[in-house]
């Protein structure tokens, strides 16, 4: 089980197949179990290499209050790897890293992939994830998964998928798998969501870009995602049916998109 041995945090991350390489970066509460879906087409002809934000999974560390902090952490990883360049994934909150990581070190990242994600504060987020807090503070780890699950997938993918979401739910919560992100995790996650603001910035990046959204997403609007790719000289940009959860409900079509767009980078 590999670990990163930094100054104050001990990151764990996975490497998965060989090529140009490609960090994956998870959202909200979230560790990188999360990234299994996408794992099988990112590592055909790439390494792929995930890892949990601190406070998830099994990384120990200080809890960051900010995305500064955890652009930061993903730099030191790579400065671990000895990976002078990469291309950067990262979804929802993760994708908000990614900003980031390329707003701040843009000699870093050979190409850029945001999902379903936001660039400045959206008031309809702030409304929601003030409820999402109350939820933190007053239920259990399992029900408040629950909950979240209900923002990221369509009512017709409940009714068609309901023995896959079960099962989903019971290997994250089951014996031997990481804890849940405790509270006080999620409340600083939260936080710097709220303070993420990169917009302005965003005109400078100059990489090649790929940014998709759900267009039934009430976890993240849909237009935080169209909003990011006027923003960004020459990014790509691709819709979805569903909503945050396109990653599993439309993965086949999500996966041959980032395949298709690691190729065209020259594998990244």
């Amino acid at each position: 089980m590999p670990f990163a041995e930094l100054s104050d945090a001990r990151i764990h991350y996975r490497s998965y197949g060989n090529g140009p390489p490609v960090v994956g970066i998870m959202g909200f509460g979230l560790d990188q179990r999360f990234w299994a879906a996408q794992v099988p087409a990112v590592a055909e002809r790439n390494r792929f290499i995930t890892f949990d934000n601190r406070g998830t999974g099994r990384t120990e560390g200080p809890i960051p209050s900010s995305i500064d902090e955890m652009a930061a952490d993903v730099i030191r990883l790579l400065d671990h790897l000895e990976i002078p360049k990469a291309a950067v994934f990262g979804v929802s909150m993760g994708g908000a890293i990614a900003q980031r990581v390329v707003v701040d070190h843009p000699d870093r990242v050979e190409a850029l992939i945001l999902g379903i994600t936001f660039a400045r504060p959206i008031e309809y987020m702030r409304r929601r994830q003030a409820l999402a807090e109350e939820l933190m503070r007053t239920v259990s780890s399992e029900r408040f998964m629950e909950a979240a699950m209900l923002w990221m997938f369509t009512p017709h993918f409940f009714e068609i998928g309901q023995d896959n979401l079960d099962r989903m739910l019971a290997s994250f919560m089951g014996p031997g798998a990481p804890e849940p992100a405790a509270p006080e995790t999620l409340l600083a996650q939260s936080e710097a969501i709220h303070k993420h603001d990169v917009l302005e910035h965003l005109p400078k990046i100059s990489c090649p870009t790929l940014v998709f959204g759900g267009k039934q997403d009430i976890m993240v609007p849909y237009f935080a995602s169209q909003e990011i790719a006027t923003a960004i000289p020459q990014a790509e940009f691709r819709s979805f049916e569903t909503g945050h959860g396109c990653m599993i409900e439309e993965m086949g079509e999500v996966n041959e998109m980032i395949r298709d767009f690691l190729d065209r980078c020259g594998g990244a």
